[in-house]
C-alpha cells in the first residue's frame, strides 16, 4: 500500500510538472487535480499490467511453456506501450485536467516518461 501511494504521489508530480514540458500534452489544474488524475492513471496502468499477466500466463500454460518464446517479446512491447495507453485512457476519462494534442508522438513521449517513473518505483521481486 505504501508503494502504491508513493507511485501515486510521484505520478502526480510528473503530471503536474513534467508532462507539460512534452509538446502536445498539457495539464490544467491544482494539486488535487494532479492527485486524482494520478490515482486514475495508476489504477488504469495496474489494470493493464494485471490483464497482461493473465494473458501471458494463459498462453504459457496452454502451450505447455513453449509460448514463452512468443510472450517474452509480446510482454516487452506491451510494457513499453502500456503507460501510453494508460495516459490516453486517463485523458479520455478526465479531459478537464489532461489535454492531448497530436496523439502519436506526444502520447508516446509522455507514456515513456511516465513508464520510466513507474519502472523506477516498481517492486523488485528478485532482490532481498
Amino acid at each position: 500500500m505504501t508503494r502504491f501511494l508513493m507511485r501515486v504521489v510521484m505520478v502526480a508530480y510528473a503530471l503536474a510538472f513534467l508532462i507539460p514540458t512534452v509538446a502536445g500534452l498539457s495539464f490544467k489544474g491544482d494539486w488535487l487535480a494532479a492527485f486524482s488524475s494520478s490515482l486514475v492513471f495508476t489504477t488504469v496502468f495496474t489494470a493493464i499490467e494485471w490483464l497482461l499477466g493473465v494473458l501471458v500466463f494463459g498462453i504459457n500454460v496452454s502451450t505447455l511453456g513453449i509460448g514463452v518464446i512468443i510472450t517474452t517479446g509480446l510482454k516487452f512491447l506491451v510494457s513499453l506501450l502500456a503507460p501510453s495507453a494508460a495516459l490516453y485512457g486517463t485523458a479520455k476519462l478526465m479531459p478537464q485536467f489532461i489535454g492531448l494534442g497530436d496523439l502519436t508522438p506526444s502520447l508516446l513521449a509522455g507514456g515513456l516518461l511516465l513508464g520510466s517513473l513507474l519502472f523506477a518505483t516498481s517492486s523488485s521481486k528478485g532482490k532481498k
